[in-house]
């Protein structure tokens, strides 16, 4: 069955040939739902299998979902989540996502801020090599007063890899107060591999915040040289810097032994590719 998925809020999208994405998806879709009492904090860990999957999350007053989703290139040729959170009053969503390889991974990530001094944060770790293809599409919409997103994007992209990232801070009337923040550091490990990134802020209230930036390109020569310069061959050290990308994503999750659990799986995978 083929389906559009990744639509973005912004029409910008389609001005660039970025927009919405036909995928020959299976008939059946797993749904997962996560219903939160007030004041209730859960951390929910989800692995990626080669499916076509749905997920929502109702946040009442009060609560936090910490969300850890991992795909590990597992041999499927299409992962698809579509993930959709509504944050009422001083509700927090985080969302802890990291992508190690895999044929063809697409995400659209869809939060809403509807209550006054909610928060989303978005933290992004990937590593792609060969023909590997990561899409995303990622939106914080800021309906309440004072309210504050985050989205931080932090991979590696070698041989052949493609990836696109469509972040969209959209800032509704009557949601003063309200900050967002996006950044995307990309490190191209070979010049066929292939980066877009495209982040738009849409404004439609005077007073918030909005800042947004990239950086993308090899490591400094510096920096190489430096590592050299202590004993560490070319190689290794860009083995080593692109393992500090997804480090940095995996150490913030806050569930101590999920967090150990999950880099002690990221060095098993890494190991096995060296």
């Amino acid at each position: 069955m083929e389906k559009m998925i990744n639509r973005p809020i912004a029409g910008t999208f389609g001005w660039l040939h970025m927009g919405a994405q036909a995928v020959e998806v299976p008939d059946q879709r797993d749904e997962l739902q996560y219903r939160l009492a007030a004041g209730e904090v859960r951390t929910v860990l989800v692995e990626d299998d080669g499916t076509d999957r749905a997920i929502t999350a109702d946040l009442p007053e009060g609560a936090c979902l910490h969300l850890v989703q991992i795909s590990v290139d597992s041999g499927a040729d299409l992962q698809v989540t579509d993930l959709q959170v509504h944050c009422a009053e001083k509700a927090a969503f985080h969302w802890y996502r990291l992508v190690l390889g895999g044929q063809n991974t697409y995400d659209n990530c869809s939060v809403t801020l509807a209550g006054d001094d909610s928060n989303f944060t978005a933290d992004i770790g990937y590593q792609l090599a060969d023909e590997d293809c990561y899409d995303i599409n990622c939106e914080a919409i800021h309906l309440g007063k004072c309210t504050e997103s985050a989205i931080r994007a932090s991979g590696v992209l070698a041989d052949e890899a493609t990836k696109l990232m469509r972040g969209t801070i959209d800032f509704r009337t009557d949601c003063s107060g309200s900050v967002g923040n996006e950044s995307e550091d990309v490190l191209l490990m070979d010049e066929t591999a292939h980066n877009q990134s495209v982040p738009v802020i849409l404004c439609a209230e005077e007073d918030v915040v909005g800042n947004h930036g990239a950086t993308i390109g090899r490591p400094s020569e510096e920096v190489l040289y430096y590592m050299e310069s202590r004993g560490i061959g070319e190689k290794e050290a860009l083995r080593m810097l692109s393992r500090a990308k997804i480090l940095s994503v995996a150490g913030k999750i806050p569930d101590a032994k999920l967090r150990e659990c999950i880099l002690q799986s990221i060095g098993e995978v890494q190991g096995d590719n060296e």
